[in-house]
């Protein structure tokens, strides 16, 4: 009996390799090479190869090309260094040299639903403590101000 793995790789080896990966492995084992927490703000793109991809020029190192949740670009090139160790040790040779980020504009990948809380709920909370009334007023008005406004990308 043959396994669907032999044939997902023979399915699969063109699109990987428009992308300069030999094989999906590294996208599909992406957690488990940087760890959960570099994997849940960062995706490899692409690895770009020297030109003259041959066997040589694979040789001397590939960049990384990693897509980083918007805001986590520079906490993921502090820790290229610790990237490309983990993902040569993966590969088994020095097959990556260098690491460039790519900020994502959007970010979708492993992101956990939070439902949203209403504003008022939150300020009326804080409000119960307060015992002077024009002051009380005013923190009410400034509330239900900032609850009811929209932000810059909703006024386009």
């Amino acid at each position: 009996m043959e396994t669907l793995d032999k044939h997902f790789r023979e399915l699969t080896r063109a699109a990987f390799a428009r992308h300069g990966f030999a094989h999906g492995e590294l996208l599909a084992r992406w957690p488990e090479i940087v760890g959960e927490e570099l994997s849940s703000a960062s995706e490899p793109e692409r690895i770009k190869w020297p030109r003259g991809a041959s066997e040589d020029a694979r040789k001397a190192g590939g960049t990384l090309v990693i897509r980083a949740a918007p805001g986590r670009g520079l906490e993921l090139q502090h820790q290229a260094p610790l990237i490309m160790e983990r993902i040569n040790r993966f590969l088994g040779y020095g097959a990556i040299t260098s690491v460039k980020i790519v900020q994502a504009a959007t970010w979708a990948r492993n992101a956990p639903f939070i439902a949203p809380v209403p504003a008022k709920k939150l300020y009326e909370q804080e409000l119960v403590t307060i015992e002077d009334n024009s002051l009380k007023a005013a923190l009410e008005r400034l509330g239900a101000a900032v609850a009811t406004a929209r932000s810059p990308s909703q006024n386009k």
